[in-house]
């Protein structure tokens, strides 16, 4: 039995209750006479480690749903549809450093502390990139502490307060022994990697001060993780299913340690599951499908541009397959899809992917075998941080500072790349021959380096997808706009069979009123436009789903989201964001 129960088992020392800034609960802990041995700490700490989350889904302007959320279609507000202004976490971590003092040890009071900082400096990362400034607390709060009222601290505070969370003095406390399922000096050189990312790029694009500063420390922590030698981007399986085996685990159920500096654990005989087969395909399901621009984004197998094809966009969905990036056959099931398990391809798996899903384009990255299709069935471990999002962190860092050089692109994208065979991303290439596609994608991008840092977004949005990173990655580079749009799915031409995989048999029929004869349909699947399957131009065009939706998205307010009204009225010294003041 693998011993990986630490995330989603972990013993907490102590109970503690729930709290919320603007309503301070009584708690249940008694602390006193506890905190005074390592295994003491351990033991709180380790209940401290499931607010580490990995993600099996996608949002955004990549996976699409039956419906949008409310950030699209511009109905969040205070009294709704807030972002979570939930402290529970923060007073767990900060009741730690309260009565870690009573353990004798120091040095395991710093290893556990550290770990500690680690979880505190990712609770306000996730803060700042919802709100914005908010209240810094480094102490537990009680019912009439009068911090409770406390105003806004700036962003800039903020910001700066996480990097002194993930300082070199308080990494140094941290083991450097590599481990899936506990804080390591690498889980946090990775936490600050995407953190100072993020908010260098954020700074940049939505014109505040110190983007550089950020940028800066994104590169060093990037650099000291990458010297470390300690992690390499996995090809085990081959250009073929490296890729796919990375998240669908197929051997062990165990994420890579080769590549995989923290994962969230789930093990089959402990009870500890999770959904993805289930809530990917069962019929009450969400539905989800990848988006055609996500789809447009892989490159040719040759490393040239798919959109530079004529007729790219109205190709049919087998030749849009045909010679592309290989990742894209491990993300989506394309013809040829063979599930995990099975040695040869099931037209009839490939049929339901592209029917079941909204947009026709099923996700199969972390999709395992027909064994873990029941509800809650899967056992493979959802990764939370990788070594290839730090090559990547640190390639776009130094093309934003505009020190990028070939020699960091060759031990970066050209690594990852590597693992399914496609060719190097050269500098001076994609400088001198932007991608006009991109390019409209991304107006805001500008400068020398304008080419390449189109060339490395696309290489995350495909590389990264599915990982929960893309939400932020259109807050941070101000794209919101990308929200807006229809979104759209795969090509049909309208009425008669349709061959999705390519072997020169039709797969589906469609027809516009009454069902064809069987000897037409010659086995393809029928299926009525207008009513088992929308089409963007009513009797052609591209897959889609709420059509009767009205998309929109504020400039000057949607990038952070409205503190809820109850907390403004029960602590008058907050401020709301800008644009939110009216519910």
């Amino acid at each position: 039995m693998k011993i990986k129960y630490i995330f989603m088992l972990g013993l907490t020392a102590c109970a503690v209750a729930s709290c919320n800034l603007d309503q301070e609960p009584q708690s249940s802990l008694s602390p006193e006479t506890s905190f005074r041995s390592e295994n003491e700490l351990r033991l709180y700490i380790n209940g401290l480690l499931p607010q580490m989350t990995g993600s099996t889904t996608e949002t955004a302007d990549n996976g699409i749903r039956l419906t949008l959320p409310d950030y699209m279609t511009g109905l969040r507000s205070a009294t709704i549809s807030a972002g979570s202004w939930n402290w529970t976490a923060l007073r767990e971590i900060n009741i730690f450093f309260k009565y870690s003092p009573n353990c004798s040890d120091l040095k395991a009071r710093a290893k556990y502390e550290a770990m500690a900082h680690f979880l505190r400096a990712k609770f306000y990362y996730e803060k700042l990139k919802t709100f914005g400034g908010v209240p810094w607390y480094e102490i537990v709060l009680d019912d009439n502490s009068p911090e409770l009222y406390n105003p806004r601290d700036t962003r800039d505070f903020i910001a700066n307060k996480i990097l002194e969370e993930l300082s070199d003095e308080i990494l140094e406390a941290l083991p450097t022994d590599k481990s899936l399922n506990t804080i390591t000096r690498w889980s946090a050189l990775a936490l600050k990697s995407r953190f100072c990312l993020f908010e260098g790029t954020f700074r940049k694009y939505h014109g505040l001060n110190d983007s550089e500063k950020f940028l800066q420390e994104c590169v060093e922590a990037s650099e000291e993780l990458m010297m470390s030698g300690r992690y390499e981007i996995d090809k085990k399986g081959g250009p073929q299913f490296a890729y796919r085996d990375l998240f669908a685990q197929p051997e062990t159920s165990t994420a890579s340690l080769v590549e995989v500096i923290n994962a969230q654990a789930y093990d089959f005989e402990l009870g500890v599951k999770h959904g993805f087969n289930y809530n990917l395909t069962n019929p009450a399901g969400n539905k989800m499908g990848f988006e055609k621009t996500f789809v447009n984004s892989y490159l040719m197998a040759d490393g040239t541009r798919f959109t530079d094809l004529p007729g790219y966009e109205n190709m049919t969905f087998a030749a849009e397959f045909a010679n592309r990036d290989p990742r894209m056959s491990q993300t989506i099931a394309g013809p040829g899809f063979t599930r995990v398990g099975e040695t040869a391809p099931d037209p009839d798996n490939l049929i339901n992917a592209v029917m079941h899903s909204v947009t026709g384009y099923m996700p199969i990255k972390y999709y395992t075998s027909s064994l873990s299709d029941a509800q809650n069935s899967n056992e493979n471990d959802v990764i939370i941080y990788r070594y290839a999002e730090v090559l990547l962190n640190y390639a776009e860092a130094k093309a934003e500072l505009g020190t990028l050089s070939q020699d960091d692109l060759d031990k970066t994208v050209k690594l990852i790349r590597e693992r399914v065979g496609m060719p190097q991303l050269l500098l001076s290439q994609a400088n001198a021959d932007p991608d006009p596609y991109l390019k409209a994608m991304y107006p805001d991008v500008a400068g020398c380096n304008l080419g390449v840092i189109l060339e490395i977004r696309r290489e995350r949005r495909i590389e990264m997808a599915m990982e929960g990173l893309r939400y932020d990655d259109i807050m941070r580079w101000k794209a919101g706009r990308l929200f807006v749009p229809q979104f759209m799915g795969v090509w049909f031409n309208g009425e008669g069979g349709c061959d999705l995989d390519g072997d020169g048999k039709n797969d589906v029929y469609l027809y516009m009123e009454n069902k064809p004869p069987t000897p037409l349909l010659r086995g393809a699947k029928p299926l009525k436009i207008g009513l088992d399957i929308f089409l963007s131009e009513g009797n052609k065009g591209y897959k889609v789903v709420n059509t009767d939706k009205v998309k929109s998205w504020n400039e000057q307010r949607d990038y952070l989201a409205p503190i809820p009204l109850r907390s403004l009225v029960l602590n008058p010294k907050l401020e709301q964001n800008p644009g939110w003041e009216k519910p």
